[in-house]
């Protein structure tokens, strides 16, 4: 396969890494809350009802909620179907009056709906009985070699977080430019690739997980360093107008590009 991304190993836990990069990203909260789709979660992204025709109750639920020493009583069952009920009608807004979405800043206590709080433990303990199911997404897609060279680097922390936040973010394009070892196009399908509504918080996102990929090895050669210059001479116009379309400022753009060309003029990354 001849892979020339070459892996930035996290310092210190991969494990302790990752969960602070998905909790930065997805942001913890204590109790449950409607994400931006109206989906009732709880502690770090954990969807509490399934995308499917009626939103049913999210299999093994109990199993996982237990295990952290959480019970759901009666009016908890019942708010989370009403919720399902009302997203079944396609009804985001209902849904979000249900059940607050998560504000910064948060007075969490006057906004909980639920009989339950938890710690970020137990918000810790339910992220681990969930991610299994996320590394054998990128196992599936990725190849399980790929992945063994990935193993506790700063590259994979990112693919989890684009597969945690959805798994269809580990695309065709994506996979295919990490399997060709081209980091420079796995960067851009990160950066450019992952934001279809090209929603400004998601965005912020999106250039978090690529700054922390990297558009270069940490020793690049010169023929990294020309395939980064090859893809922003290519691309720019694209990537001027998806920036644009994310809100930024024309001042913030060109300071993309200005940061991209120094890229493209390294010779070691720190």
């Amino acid at each position: 396969m001849g892979v020339a991304i070459v892996p930035h190993k996290v310092d210190g836990s991969y494990d302790e890494a990752l969960f602070e990069f998905i909790a930065e990203s997805e942001g913890f909260v204590p109790r449950v809350y409607s994400d931006h789709l109206g989906i009732p979660t709880l502690g770090l992204g954990y969807a509490m009802l399934t995308k499917a025709a009626n939103w049913p109750l999210r299999p093994g639920m109990d199993a996982d909620l237990s295990a952290i020493g959480v019970v759901l009583n009666e009016p908890d069952l019942a708010l989370l179907r009403a919720a399902g009920r009302t997203l079944a009608r396609g009804a985001v807004d209902e849904a979000k009056a249900l059940i607050a979405p998560w504000q910064p800043g948060e007075d969490s206590a006057s906004l909980n709906a639920f009989s339950f709080f938890i710690t970020r433990e137990q918000g810790r303990a339910l992220f681990e009985k969930i991610r299994p199911g996320y590394e054998a997404i990128l196992e599936r897609k990725l190849g399980s070699e790929l992945l063994a060279d990935l193993a506790g680097s700063q590259e994979l922390k990112v693919l989890f977080s684009l597969a945690y936040n959805n798994p269809d973010l580990i695309g065709r394009k994506l996979t295919a430019a990490m399997k060709e070892g081209a980091r420079e196009k796995a960067w851009y399908e990160i950066r450019f690739g992952s934001n279809r509504n090209r929603h400004r918080g998601l965005q912020n996102r999106r250039d978090a997980e690529a700054e922390t990929f990297g558009t270069l090895n940490a020793n690049p050669t010169d023929a990294e360093r020309q395939a980064l210059r090859t893809l922003i001479e290519a691309r720019r116009a694209d990537m001027s107008a998806y920036l644009a379309e994310t809100g930024r400022t024309s001042d913030e753009i060109e300071g993309v590009f200005a940061a991209l060309e120094e890229d493209a003029r390294r010779t070691r990354l720190a």
